[in-house]
């Protein structure tokens, strides 16, 4: 079995300024890459039959538009049972050929780019509430001018 490592992340609390632990343990993920794009209808069939593998805790995929081209699946603990149901599962989906790797390739917690883009976002949309509230003001007055 492969143990996850576990990372501490330390910050600031809401409320009086005090500091909170926030544990979050990193999982193991397994990636397969067909060797071809899925459709959407044959990737959802093996996602949804890869969610009832033993100690599965999510599973994710991406690709362009309506395909498939990476799945990510991510478990609680890594053991060859695991492995070899998620190679089942392969086999009978993906009959000419897949890759599979044993690692960490999601983000498991926000980055600095995510939390300078979600202020930005806010900022956005602060800024869109006071236009649209200075706009709607300015309709009344010119209602009332008539």
């Amino acid at each position: 079995m492969v143990e996850p490592t576990a990372s501490t992340h330390i910050s600031e609390g809401h409320e009086g300024g005090e500091q909170q632990e926030e544990r979050q343990r990193v999982l193991p993920e397994v990636q397969i890459v067909p060797h071809r794009l899925l459709s959407e209808k044959t990737g959802m069939k093996l996602v949804e039959e890869l969610k009832t593998v033993g100690l599965v805790s999510r599973v994710a995929y991406a690709g362009p538009g309506d395909t498939i081209g990476y799945i990510w699946v991510e478990v609680f603990g890594f053991h060859e049972k695991t492995m070899e149901r998620i190679r089942a599962a392969c086999d009978k989906y993906l009959p000419f050929g897949y890759d599979l790797s044993v690692g960490r390739f999601t983000k498991y917690r926000k980055t600095v780019s995510d939390y300078i883009r979600e202020d930005m976002m806010r900022r956005l949309r602060e800024k869109l509430a006071e236009l649209a509230e200075k706009g709607g003001e300015g309709e009344e007055k010119e209602k009332g001018r008539r």
